[in-house]
Order: structure tokens, then sequence, then C-alpha cells
């Protein structure tokens, strides 16, 4: 299984993105391999969502969030992905929680109004 965090660093020491969208680093960790890769989240200020939409054709079956928009939200939901909870934790934690069943499943974003998407 591929799972995909927001990240502020690129290592699985990192902390997991106060926002998903606005992530430094998107990790995609394979649950299988227990190997990962890292894509820089260069659209964490233009905010057109083209990363999550590359997750998603790399494989991404689960994301696993700090907090979330609804703009990113609804595009993940639409390709019927789940979405989980975890807050002020590392990459490694998150993912180990995860596993465990330990993060609670989101059917809602959890921040209001995303930030800076004035053209959505």
């Amino acid at each position: 299984m591929l799972i995909a965090i927001g990240s502020d660093g690129n290592v699985l020491e990192s902390q997991i993105s106060k926002r998903f969208g606005h992530s430094n680093y998107f990790i995609l960790y394979d649950t299988n391999s227990q190997t990962f890769d890292v894509f820089k989240n260069d659209d964490n200020r233009v905010h057109n969502h083209e990363n999550l939409i590359d997750l998603i054709n790399n494989g991404a079956e689960v994301f696993i969030v700090g907090n979330i928009g609804p703009h990113a939200f609804e595009l993940i939901k639409s390709f019927n992905k789940k979405i989980f909870l975890a807050r002020k934790m590392t990459i490694e934690n998150a993912i180990k929680s995860f596993l465990n069943g330990e993060l609670t499943e989101l059917f809602e974003p959890t921040v209001k109004k995303s930030i800076g998407h004035r053209n959505h």
C-alpha cells in the first residue's frame, strides 16, 4: 500500500505538515517494501493541486494529513481515497500509528477555508 503524507522535511524523522496542501514535501511511503519517495511541493504557493494528482497517479491509496482544506479534501475524495488525521508527530510515527489502526479517518475537511484560493 502507498501512503501519501505532507511533510515539513524530506526524511521520515520530519514533522507532519500542519496543512497538507501547504506542505514543503510529500512523502510517498510503500508499506510493502518499507521504502519511500520524496516529492518537493512546488505547488504550495500557486496551489493548483497538480502535486495531489501526481501522488494519486503514482499510486497513493491513503493520505495522512495534519489538517486539510476543502479543495484538497474534495479532490482526494473524488478519487475514492481515504484521508486520516495525524497531528504533532513525525512521519515515521504517523505511519506506525496508521498501521496500528490508531488514526482517525476524516469525512470532512479540518479547516473550512483554504488560504490563497481566490481563483477556486
